[in-house]
């Protein structure tokens, strides 16, 4: 007696989502978390710490380079 389950799209499995994150969406990726049925509430929560970790580490490593070029453009 198999059910017949639904194949989960790719782009709402974990490893879909990580490379999307990644490669792709970066914050904007947390609908995909949230909306998944293959993350439950744990892992959800995970996921979206995660994501924003890696969201606040991006946004430090543009600040740093965007001071290293302002400070090799001043005399």
């Amino acid at each position: 007696m198999l059910e017949d389950r639904p194949e989960i799209a790719w782009y709402h499995k974990p490893v879909g989502i990580a490379l999307l994150t990644i490669f792709v969406l970066g914050p904007l990726a947390l609908p995909l978390v949230w909306r998944s049925p293959a993350l439950g509430p744990r892992g959800r929560s995970a996921a979206t710490v995660l994501i924003l970790l890696y969201t606040v580490l991006l946004c430090w490593q543009v600040w740093v380079a965007v001071q290293v070029v302002l400070g090799q453009l001043r005399p």
